[in-house]
């Protein structure tokens, strides 16, 4: 989660993780959770679900069934569903059974099922795996017949194959470059569809066009150089030099390399911009000449002109311009680039200039009271800017009450913990199977049907759901739930304290504020200690596995195994160390801390160069990186409100951070 808002509760210490682990295995995780999580986290609810005698042995029978209906053991699946009849999850061993058997299924046996599946999550998923089935064994009449239309590339590529085999070709070919033009790879599902359109000679040159850009836009390079071979000898020189100063940018300052013609104009546009990326001040050179001697439209004066602007202002220079003319996202661009140069009075024209949607997020209103400020002429306005914002929960609200030196008014949302309206909810058959299949450990599906109740659950209902869902010890579900339920300010359960005594004792160790490290956590992991990146970073804090096995030997301790680091104890351990150097190395700056923990202490070191004196909210705006950017404004604002849940509140940054040293 990267957006920049409010809060979320505290949670127990590390016998919660252990008594999960064990509970959870015999069904009662919830009850165990509850009880230990802060004292007003109600756990009645819950408890009410283990009422049942027979509930513990229903769960485990479901295991068994479940294993059954996947592996062909029919006898046992088929007993399972008379004795588990009333149970919440026997829908689920229909569909892991049918799902098994999908590819002997008859179209009338799937569109039954496929009703015996509705109101739940299943039904479109069998659905599509029953088509996908049709598709994988050759049943394209099938597939013709039964295909609705779904957004899936893959559904509609089957489809469109379908239609070619059964004799409908022009009907696939008139959808085909729907598909076809796409900045990336389409899959390899799509292939056999796309070569018989593009046998048939139906992709002209203009599409092949349009499919190079978007390709070129997104930087997809090997895209890009595989659909030059689609371009004839009328296009091929003019696609191949758009492809080049892709590649090298610096091509363009050779003018007479592009014809002032159409396609000439078409690459040298592109080019133009890519160079702009590259070096702002040449691209603006070049773009001056370009302009006077290449016969562009007026549309696309206005694109190149726009683009160039931009990256003029990302590289510290004024535009030439004022902001009448823009698009709505050039003139925001343009205003970030002078807002991190510190180009104040032109940044106030700029922000004046940005439609009332986006002058009125907080982001701006606290940057154009900043710029009125700091050009000089407008103080009194910038400070109004500032005071209007200053009661926000949010980064920049915190920013602004901090430069007014006024205490933010933190106002948190109260949690209801209406135990009547969570019994209530239990009785709700998609939070029921959700409750269930967590118990049951099926975490994934748990996720599907915890969406499934959110969608079809009255607003006035989804505080209750999130406080749910936290009591039952499923905290980062929680933690994304408040946020997609849009209880932003839902400090008790956006931000708990699950394992609070490993995170104090080891903040402690390593001389390191509590908040920061649970700041971190929630950053990194959203407190899921089984949390895996796609880079390979593991655990609460997402440590990658050779940074721990540096840290260890840093503090002469054994290196963790990879899998260790799934554990609480040692994940914290580890992390905390890891920010206790960042610390010392950066002059316990959070900001820069953040920034080294996020994207790494080499890259840190660029952005650091003549950025000494600089105010620190404009040197975290300068980061290149949007990712890293985001993190450092959470990780501050997450800081802030863990200090004030431990009645610690203070500014967002101290008085040592406020500056880069």
């Amino acid at each position: 989660m990267t957006a920049i808002g409010i809060s979320s509760p505290p949670r127990t210490g590390a016998s919660v993780h252990g008594c999960i682990a064990f509970l959870r295995l015999i069904g009662i995780a919830v009850l165990c959770t509850a009880a230990m999580a802060d004292g007003h986290a109600s756990n009645e609810a819950v408890a009410t679900v283990l009422d049942d005698a027979d509930l513990y042995e229903q769960r485990m029978a479901y295991r068994r069934a479940s294993f059954a209906a996947r592996t062909g053991r029919r006898s046992e699946y088929t007993q399972a569903l008379v004795d588990l009849a009333d149970y919440p999850l026997r829908p689920y061993l229909v569909f892991y059974d049918a799902r098994r058997r999908a590819s002997g299924l008859s179209a009338k046996r799937a569109h039954e099922l496929r009703t015996e599946f509705s109101g739940t999550p299943l039904e479109d998923r069998f659905y599509r795996h029953w088509l996908n089935t049709q598709a994988r064994h050759g049943r394209w009449k099938t597939y013709a017949e039964n295909y609705e239309p779904t957004p899936d590339v893959v559904a509609r590529c089957h489809y469109l194959r379908a239609l070619i085999i059964t004799g409908r070709r022009e009907e696939a070919y008139k959808q085909i470059p729907g598909l076809w033009v796409s900045p990336r790879s389409q899959p390899d599902e799509c292939d056999p569809a796309f070569q018989s359109w593009i046998n048939a000679g139906r992709l002209d040159q203009e599409t092949a066009w349009t499919r190079l850009l978007l390709a070129l836009g997104e930087n997809e390079v090997t895209l890009a150089r595989y659909l030059l071979r689609f371009f004839n000898r009328a296009n091929a020189s003019a696609a191949r030099l758009t492809y080049d100063a892709h590649v090298r940018p610096q091509l363009v300052r050779s003018l007479s390399r592009f014809a002032n013609d159409e396609l000439g104009r078409r690459a040298l546009a592109h080019a133009i911009v890519r160079y702009a990326k590259r070096d702002a001040e040449r691209a603006l050179v070049v773009w001056q000449k370009a302009r006077e001697s290449y016969d562009f439209q007026p549309s696309k004066r206005e694109y190149i002109q726009s683009r160039v602007m931009a990256e003029v202002a990302n590289a510290g220079l004024i535009p030439q311009d004022g902001p009448i003319g823009y698009a709505p996202a050039v003139l925001e661009r343009i205003a970030e680039g002078l807002v991190r140069h510190a180009n104040w009075s032109e940044a106030v024209l700029w922000i004046t200039a940005l439609p009332t949607d986006l002058a009125s997020q907080g982001r701006w209103r606290y940057w154009l009271g900043r710029a009125l400020i700091n050009s000089a002429e407008g103080e009194e306005a910038g400070r109004d800017h500032l005071a209007a914002i200053a009661g926000w929960n949010t980064y920049y609200g915190l920013l602004a009450a901090q430069d007014l030196a006024l205490d933010p008014a933190f106002r948190p949302r109260p949690p209801f913990n209406d135990r009547g309206a969570q019994r209530s909810l239990m009785n709700t058959t998609a939070v029921r199977r959700m409750v269930e299949l967590f118990a049951v450990g099926d975490t994934s599906n748990a996720v599907r049907e915890w969406q499934y109740a959110l969608s079809s659950l009255p607003a006035d209902l989804h505080q209750h759901l999130v406080e749910l869902t936290l009591a039952m010890g499923w905290v980062d579900q929680a933690i994304s739930g408040a946020w997609k339920a849009e209880l932003k300010d839902l400090v008790a359960v956006r931000f708990p304290t699950p394992y609070l005594d490993l995170y104090q004792r080891n903040a402690f160790e390593a001389n390191l504020p509590t908040g920061l490290l649970l700041a971190v956590s929630r950053r990194e992991s959203a407190f899921n200690p089984r949390a895996r990146s796609p880079a390979g970073a593991r655990g609460l804090m997402q440590l990658m596995p050779a940074t721990a096995r540096l840290i260890a030997d840093r503090i002469r301790d054994k290196r963790p195994h990879t899998d260790e680091l799934y554990r609480p104890e040692t994940n914290i351990r580890f992390g905390a160390h890891h920010l206790a150097r960042l610390m010392d190395r950066y002059g316990r700056n959070r900001a820069l801390v953040a920034a080294a923990y996020n994207a790494g202490e080499g890259r840190v070191a660029q952005w650091l160069k003549e950025a000494s004196g600089m105010a620190t909210p404009v040197w975290i705006e300068r980061i290149p990186f949007r990712e890293t950017r985001d993190y450092v404004k959470n990780v501050l604002f997450y800081d802030y409100i863990y200090r004030h849940r431990f009645g610690e509140p203070g500014a967002v940054l101290d008085t040592h951070e406020r500056t880069i040293p």
